[in-house]
């Protein structure tokens, strides 16, 4: 079983692949987001042999969705379609401070902003995926 966690955003689309443990975030990447933005997920999905894609949910700090979040699972709607088969399962999950986390990250390590740009995003989904894993094998036992 391997994980996919997604960062979506307007621009770019960060996003994370698990270990084949589902242990660890292992790899991240960032892509720039366009009308077939959900095609390439859905193809990297069947390549990397993915079986449960987490999109993160930008909930407000009330923890209730807001405009965002309605793209969010438009894009999620649209990748499940894609999908057809139900091969790949789709969750959300609460991304509330990744993407700060990841900046922070970046600044810390003296990473320039125009780097930063190209890769937040990937950084971002790889807290968002380790943060689900470590939630999953928890309950699991592991």
């Amino acid at each position: 079983m391997r994980f996919m966690a997604i960062d979506f955003g307007i621009k770019r689309i960060g996003y994370s692949i698990s270990d084949k443990t589902s242990v660890i975030a292992a790899t991240s990447k960032t892509l720039q987001n366009g009308p077939d933005s959900a095609c390439v997920i859905c193809n990297i999905c069947r390549d990397e042999e993915v079986s449960n894609v987490i999109i993160g949910l930008p909930l407000d700090s009330r923890g209730e969705e807001g405009a965002m979040c309605a793209l969010v699972r438009k894009f999620g709607d649209a990748l499940e379609r894609i999908i057809g088969d139900g091969s790949v399962r789709i969750d959300y999950f609460d991304e509330t401070l990744t993407s700060a986390a990841s900046n922070r990250m970046l600044i810390q390590a003296d990473v320039s902003r125009k780097k930063r740009k190209a890769i937040v995003d990937g950084l971002a989904a790889k807290i968002l995926l380790q943060k689900y894993l470590d939630d999953f094998n928890m309950k699991a036992g592991r």
